[in-house]
């Protein structure tokens, strides 16, 4: 069977008109392409996940298997955001849970929350559930915005556990912010506030458009 053995490298200069150029991209091995009009595209996006069940107890928690590392071309008018995570919460905390997507180059709650999600209240009640969060690029500068929705399915009552109300769907526009910095990383913390324990089974990340 026939093989290519190519190197990797970073997006060279833009190719003549008519045409594009197919590279594996340096900073992540993944193939890419760089197009006549300069911009530079992860052919099958960036993926992520746990790979083990991961626990946010009553203090904020970064979800781990939700960081996505962006290439070194960085965030582009349009690129997309999605993360899944589906959990179980024990009898204890009423709290209203927060999510933060962050943005920085440590993977960690260190970075800078960009979009910060709300949620109703919740009950003294076990619940299963899970959450879908969508962001997307608007612009993209040394002052770019991202804007969000965030949206919760809970399998009791409607208004018990998780939630108290039936689906709450949250959205959220970003303040400026610099996305020219190099190897940043996007990814989601969450806070079940005070006696909230919340076990997610499942972490799914996705980036496209990038």
């Amino acid at each position: 069977m026939a093989e290519f053995l190519l190197d990797t490298q970073a997006p060279s200069s833009t190719p003549g008109s008519g045409t594009s150029l197919l590279f594996p991209h340096s900073s992540n091995k993944l193939w890419a392409q760089k197009d006549d009009a300069g911009k530079v595209l992860t052919l099958a996006g960036i993926r992520n996940a746990n790979t083990a069940d991961v626990v946010a107890n009553a203090a904020d928690t970064y979800l781990t298997g939700s960081a996505l590392a962006l290439p070194s071309h960085g965030f582009q008018v349009g690129t997309r955001f999605r993360w899944r995570f589906w959990m179980t919460k024990t009898a204890a905390g009423t709290a209203t849970p927060i999510w933060v997507v962050r943005v920085g180059v440590n993977g960690t709650t260190a970075d800078t929350a960009r979009l910060t999600f709300t949620g109703p209240a919740q009950t003294a009640a076990v619940d299963t559930g899970r959450v879908t969060l969508d962001v997307i690029t608007r612009s993209v500068s040394s002052a770019g915005v991202i804007a969000g929705v965030l949206t919760l399915a809970h399998h009791t009552s409607g208004t018990t556990g998780l939630a108290n109300i039936v689906s709450p769907t949250i959205q959220v526009v970003s303040a400026g912010f610099d996305m020219t910095v190099a190897n940043l990383i996007v990814g989601v913390s969450i806070n079940p506030g005070a006696s909230g324990v919340w076990t997610h089974q499942g972490v799914f990340s996705e980036v496209r458009g990038i």
